[in-house]
């Protein structure tokens, strides 16, 4: 996901701004910014796209949803009807003014078995979605990195590929911050330096891993 801090360093470095685009291996792109408005426009002349909760039922836009269904109407080899993709997404409830007919991406939660669950500090266990990681994470000077929930709900940041600059105990300290203002119970972070993320069956490196009983 492109975070507000990322797209700022990108602004500093090359001077313009970055277009932020939203696709999947099996639909290609979904959506992407139009230059003269900044907003993220569906691109409904080519995809079908239905924002739903976990039981299929449709959300109204300013509400995120749990998953996508998506349908395309490009694709003659293999053809997609109401397919799902596990992406927590929020449609806009305003109109764009630059005249584009198709509905605006307003944010982009992160896929639901990205989520994590950790226990509340006003009881129950409160869901944490993957952008509050993404905004500490994706400015390290690191090639690639992992969180991994364990079963007592510590956390293991895994990090590959780490440049000079990065301090451990400041890492630490920048989650349990980010975590605290999500009104959870803290939990214990450990950080380790490895030589490469370790892969899911899938032949993915996913950027975090839920504790699944």
């Amino acid at each position: 996901m492109l975070t507000e801090e990322t797209r700022r360093r990108v602004r500093l470095a090359w001077g313009d701004e970055p277009f932020n685009q939203y696709g999947a291996t099996e639909t290609a792109d979904i959506a992407a910014e139009y230059k003269t408005c900044r907003h993220m426009h569906l691109f409904e002349d080519l995809v079908i796209v239905e924002v739903v909760d976990e039981h299929h039922r449709p959300v109204p836009p300013g509400t995120y949803g749990a998953k996508l269904l998506v349908t395309t109407l490009f694709s003659r080899t293999q053809p997609l009807i109401r397919y799902e993709l596990n992406d927590s997404v929020r449609l806009a409830t305003e109109t764009c003014s630059s005249g584009l007919p198709f509905a605006i991406v307003e944010s982009i939660q992160g896929r639901v078995e990205d989520t994590l669950h950790l226990p509340a500090k006003v009881g129950g266990r409160a869901a944490i979605d993957p952008l509050v990681f993404n905004r500490v994470m994706d400015i390290l000077p690191v090639s690639a990195w992992q969180i991994v929930q364990g079963a007592d709900d510590g956390l293991t940041v895994l990090l590959s590929g780490v440049r000079e600059g990065l301090v451990d105990a400041a890492l630490s300290d920048s989650l349990r911050e980010a975590l605290t203002a999500q009104g959870v119970h803290t939990p214990s972070i450990q950080v380790q330096r490895v030589a490469v993320i370790p892969k899911a069956t899938s032949g993915k490196a996913p950027l975090i891993k839920a504790f699944r009983s």
